[in-house]
């Protein structure tokens, strides 16, 4: 990133939170601004979470951008509120809030690239913590220096050197004083293991980033040499040739169920399962997440998605009406609970109870079906292309809808209408989860 190869005429946007890191990266990137021929700009995401400071750390970041002649972007979000809305924690939701901002400022065509003040001591950071998390080697391997729209140009730095960076050419900052709380796993990592381990160890942050890029090469490999074992049968089914080499065997299976369409909810137990799917009879399968199912053929084990005849919900149960009682859907089953409720995984939807009609129903979509949703009235199939619904899926999703009307309600699982949103006037609120039915325990770590 020193010679910054590729981003003559580029529009270069420096995430910058008034730390020491993101301080010292927008300096670094301005004193190269003319040299290299980009543009430079910053954005600032306010989160909301420690009032007064957080307000004063971005006053800091204005002043500075317009002392250095720097365009600011400015983002604000109440943090707190939105990981209450959507059922997470604290850190992802702020995660989140700063991924949509970015993203936005692309989307939009402000900017070309964000770039961040990711360093050594954040590389070995993640690591541990998603070894400790129980990952597998795919797992591990290091952010990269450049990555879709984000650039890391101090990704070989280590803290000290940003640091010396700082005082070398006389950076004032601001220090953010929930990087200190305990409460986050990553804080804990940073505040009492990384200094044990370099206490015990020195040189142990600089290795652990130098084994996830030896992970990744590793990783890049053992993906090549697995596809190998890919192959396609006569009827279209994906083939995963039997194999007792566990890791090639694995995946290969991984690259069968991404073909169609499985990016998450697969876990290493299910991966493990395939493997010992291996050793049962010819026609043996297992289900597996979002409808795929692997079953041991003559050569090795298929994968393929299955039919929409073995899914779909019996025709009794096609609508019945809206009750607590939830519904059986074939694929999917919907909860509804009158008290507030946890799930591992999943949407939980609330709806104000008062605004469900007396004559709804549960069923399946239908041609003509409409929902109010929060951005203006539109037809289901435009929701559905608007939410990146997969195809494949959007005729299973349980609906709930007034009997014999257009109108959708509620996509269980998805969103819900503007017609029964939660307002401060609502006295009886209902919990609806979604629960896909038919699929192998998880109980493994994830594999990603």
């Amino acid at each position: 990133m020193r010679k910054f190869d590729g981003f003559f005429g580029k529009r270069v946007c420096v995430a910058i939170s008034g730390g020491v890191d993101s301080t010292a990266l927008l300096h670094y990137l301005k004193t190269y601004e003319k040299e290299v021929g980009f543009s430079l700009s910053a954005v600032h995401c306010e989160h909301g979470i420690r009032g007064e400071e957080s307000i004063s750390d971005q006053a800091f970041v204005c002043a500075l951008c317009k002392k250095w002649n720097v365009p600011l972007l400015l983002f604000s979000e109440d943090c707190p509120k939105k990981a209450k809305r959507e059922k997470t924690s604290l850190e992802t939701a702020a995660r989140n809030f700063r991924l949509e901002s970015f993203s936005s400022l692309v989307k939009e065509n402000k900017v070309d690239f964000i770039a961040t003040a990711h360093h050594v001591s954040d590389e070995a950071e993640t690591v541990l913590f998603r070894l400790a998390r129980g990952t597998a080697l795919s797992g591990v391997k290091g952010m990269e220096k450049r990555s879709g729209y984000f650039i890391r140009p101090f990704l070989d730095w280590t803290k000290e050197e940003i640091l010396s960076y700082a005082e070398k050419n006389g950076l004032s900052y601001r220090t953010d004083s929930t990087n200190l709380e305990m409460d986050a796993t990553r804080n804990k990592l940073r505040l009492t293991v990384f200094p044990a381990l370099e206490e015990a160890m020195r040189g142990a942050i600089v290795n652990l980033a130098r084994f996830a890029r030896l992970a990744s090469e590793d990783d890049a490999l053992l993906n090549e040499q697995s596809k190998a074992l890919l192959s396609l049968t006569p009827a279209g089914k994906t083939l995963v040739k039997f194999s007792g080499q566990k890791p090639l065997f694995r995946r290969a299976c991984l690259m069968a169920i991404k073909a169609l369409g499985v990016e998450k909810d697969y876990t290493s137990t299910h991966l493990e399962s395939v493997y010992s799917l291996q050793q049962s009879e010819r026609g043996a399968r297992i289900c597996l997440p979002q409808g795929v199912i692997a079953q041991k053929g003559e050569t090795g084990i298929e994968f393929f998605l299955r039919s929409e005849e073995e899914i779909l919900p019996p025709a009794p149960q096609a609508e019945i009406p809206f009750s607590l009682s939830g519904f059986d859907g074939g694929r999917y089953a919907v909860n509804v609970s009158s008290t507030p409720i946890e799930v591992s995984e999943g949407k939980i939807l609330r709806v104000d109870k008062d605004k469900i009609p007396e004559n709804a129903v549960f069923r399946f979509r239908r041609e003509g079906d409409a929902i109010q949703s929060f951005g203006g009235g539109k037809s289901l199939k435009k929701f559905f292309n608007e939410k990146k619904i997969p195809a494949k899926e959007r005729a299973f999703l349980p609906l709930i809808t007034e009997k014999d009307g257009s109108e959708v309600l509620v996509v269980c699982g998805v969103e819900i209408s503007e017609r029964v949103k939660i307002t401060e006037e609502t006295q009886s609120v209902l919990y609806i989860t979604l629960q896909r039915k038919g699929e192998v325990a998880e109980n493994g770590g994830s594999t990603s």
